[in-house]
């Protein structure tokens, strides 16, 4: 029974830690095995992009927008269209890098926030490292991530 509820707990944790990685993002270019490839290079062209419809862009593309990524593509558009004022041969791969929003986990702030609690996610909003191999975006998930591995563990301790 308690290795039921061990395992069960452990594929929750694992399971909410792969669907908290890339929920609003959306893709602006196909990428194949070694290049990435535009299906209409027109729509990179941000005078281009700034007056699509979402579903212009679903076709353009070939991926549907839930509606979280709707409203995030009315938001970048309108960045967009108040940057092309300034710049009017900007194109999107210029302004949206992909590489960027990658999360990347961060096992220290992992193992810091497991261990300490609660005070490990105050440590890693607080801190301002000077060579850091991850943002401070990556650094906070992580140690949100290992805080709910303490609340698990705690749990699991006091329960049983």
């Amino acid at each position: 029974m308690n290795k039921k509820i061990l395992w069960s707990s452990v594929i929750i944790a694992f399971l909410i830690f792969l669907s908290c990685q890339n929920v609003f993002s959306f893709s602006i270019i196909r990428t194949s095995a070694n290049k990435a490839e535009t299906k209409n290079p027109t729509y990179l062209k941000a005078s281009v992009f700034v007056n699509m419809s979402s579903r212009e862009f679903t076709d353009v593309t070939g991926r549907r927008l839930n509606f979280f990524q709707k409203i995030y593509f009315k938001i970048i558009q309108r960045q967009i269209k108040r940057d092309l004022k300034k710049n009017p041969d900007l194109l999107i791969t210029d302004y949206f890098d992909q590489k960027k929003d990658k999360f990347k986990f961060d096992i220290l702030w992992f193992t810091i926030a497991g261990i300490i609690g609660p005070l490990g996610v105050l440590l890693a909003y607080t801190s301002h490292p000077k060579k850091a191999l991850t943002t401070r975006k990556d650094r906070i998930n992580s140690a949100w991530l290992g805080f709910l591995f303490w609340i698990l563990w705690f749990g699991f301790l006091f329960v049983f």
